[in-house]
């Protein structure tokens, strides 16, 4: 089951960054990192696949999700600086869901 979405230039861009930081992986995971007013936070780091986790091949890296995970958000949609505008990786929600205006867990709307 494909629950990432990564163009060709955000798997090039990703592929070179694990390269030239010398990181080993067996695959990587995607998770839930917290939710803030702007939706929920989403962070990567290299992991091992355990009995509850979907795993997808994009070309030669292995990405791994929680089941529940997917089943939260409906998959994942990865970003290059290039792609999002910010100049780093961003991982997006197929499903964000609706946060309140007045959620009051930062200080970022307030400016």
């Amino acid at each position: 089951m494909d629950f990432i979405k990564i163009s060709d230039l955000a798997y090039d861009e990703f592929k070179k960054f694990l390269t030239e930081n010398k990181i080993t992986y067996p695959a990587i995971r995607i998770y839930l990192e917290g939710m803030s007013c702007h939706g929920p936070c989403f962070n990567i780091s290299a992991d091992s696949k355990t009995e509850n986790d979907l795993i997808q091949r994009v070309k030669d890296i292995d990405f791994i999700v929680n089941k529940d995970l997917f089943i939260q958000f409906s998959g994942f949609i990865f970003l290059c600086g290039s792609e999002n505008g910010l100049g780093g990786f961003t991982i997006e929600p197929v499903f964000k869901p609706d946060i309140p205006s007045n959620c009051g867990s930062c200080h970022g709307c307030e400016n």
